[in-house]
């Protein structure tokens, strides 16, 4: 088989692949006996019916076909593999020719990896963030703690004012019709929170226990429910009591209560070598981030739209993914915002863009660098995976004999091998 390849305007290459005849007619006659098993033919059983007869029932040009949908993409991947070229999209092809007895030619064209021109990738100096955690930031946990075990107790004065916890009564109306939803009993309403429709907690400071008034509110224009959005609805809402937060004191009988230490100061030593723990982490990917930045700053490439396309594609699926996670789907928070899949398609755009460029240019370097992944570092991956989950165990030992599974684990420990390999290399020296 012989192919050739030639470069055309930005990341496309066009290419002609010709396979010697013999091979195009052994795929034929392999069409062939495919398709007289799956036939019967008058006077013969199914399967032993002479090629001749089979032609003259269902054409010549039938197992040309058939050849073709099994002989194209075979011929097709080892051209890509003969010309090194690194395809991004499904081919464009173009038989040329294709008849019994002479060889098959047919041409096409593919989009490919881009060329990359690398920056500078080491010397850049980059400062590390630094991973310090202020005093306060534990205060501010211990507050969390704090406000935690708060409980409500009754407020002796019966006022409500900002931060009251009122109890309340309530019933809306909508041009002096009550509405689905707009009711409720001993609903207790933390005064400032933003709970309720804007305008609704503050209208209710001042009142006092056993009070009842008449509020009058407008739904946003974006509201969440669409027939309310928009809307003028009057609220007559009963106070039935106002409680306080009353918090605990902050001694060692609290740090025995919420947690396994038996001191205040053992707390606020554990909180803190946590949140220091954390800050590493944030700071170590941050500088991470940083430097990928830095050097794909340094580097030229005409980035593919068609890798653009994908990686937004690929970011909504995340999005949604965390809404899941937080109970909500994309039609809610589309109803909820305002916004639409495409404003999500042109607010990703642009950090899809650099997600993209920074992939292409990590993978220059691993190249440039000579960074390579052994098939004992893939294993090893694994079973770290199988030591963190080992009732996943069957699955994981499933995963190790797919090949595509470990050509997606050797890209993943491949760029994070390029990653710690830039990241000490532009790593400005201390003192």
């Amino acid at each position: 088989m012989k192919a050739t390849w030639d470069k055309l305007e930005k990341n496309w290459m066009q290419f002609e692949v010709e396979v010697d005849a013999d091979q195009f007619s052994k795929a034929i006659d392999t069409a062939f006996r495919t398709l007289n098993r799956r036939v019967t033919l008058p006077g013969f059983r199914r399967g032993k019916a002479p090629r001749v007869i089979f032609e003259r029932y269902y054409g010549r040009d039938t197992l040309i076909q058939e050849a073709l949908e099994h002989l194209l993409p075979r011929a097709y991947s080892e051209a890509v593999a003969q010309g090194g070229v690194r395809p991004i999209d499904q081919p464009q092809l173009e038989v040329v020719q294709a008849e019994e007895g002479k060889p098959l030619i047919f041409k096409g064209k593919v989009e490919v990896l881009p060329e990359v021109t690398l920056g500078r990738t080491s010397g850049l100096n980059l400062v590390k963030p630094s991973a310090e955690v202020p005093p306060e930031k534990v205060e501010e946990q211990i507050r969390l703690l704090q406000e935690r075990m708060a409980t409500l107790v009754t407020d002796e004065s019966g006022e409500v004012k900002q931060g009251s916890f009122a109890v309340i009564d309530y019933e809306g109306f909508i041009n002096g019709e009550p509405f689905e939803g707009g009711k409720g009993e001993n609903f207790v309403l933390e005064i400032g929170s933003g709970t309720f429709v804007p305008g609704f907690e503050e209208q209710l400071v001042g009142a006092k226990s056993g009070e009842t008034r008449e509020i009058t509110v407008t739904f946003p224009e974006k509201y969440h429910i669409e027939h309310l959005a928009g809307k003028e609805a009057t609220f007559k809402v009963t106070i039935r009591e106002v409680k306080r937060k009353e918090l605990p004191e902050l001694n060692d009988e609290f740090a025995k209560e919420v947690s396994r230490f038996e001191t205040l100061e053992e707390l606020r030593n554990d909180i803190r070598q946590r949140l220091e723990q954390v800050a590493r982490e944030n700071a170590e990917r941050e500088f991470e981030n940083q430097v990928i930045e830095a050097v794909a700053a340094e580097a030229q490439v005409d980035v593919p739209e068609t890798l653009v396309h994908r990686q937004i594609h690929e970011m909504i699926r995340e999005f949604e993914e965390s809404l899941a996670r937080q109970g909500y789907s994309l039609e809610f928070w589309s109803q909820a915002t305002g916004k639409t899949t495409e404003d999500l398609h042109q607010e990703f755009e642009e950090p899809a863009r650099k997600r993209v460029k920074a992939e292409l240019v990590l993978g220059a370097v691993a190249r440039q660098e000579g960074i390579t992944v052994s098939e004992a570092e893939i294993d090893a991956e694994l079973d770290q995976l199988k030591a963190i989950y080992p009732d996943q165990e069957k699955e994981i030992e499933r995963l190790r004999k797919n090949s595509a599974y470990r050509r997606q684990l050797q890209d993943s420990i491949l760029m994070r091998k390029t990653v710690r390999h830039l990241v000490e290399a532009n790593t400005a020296p201390q003192g």
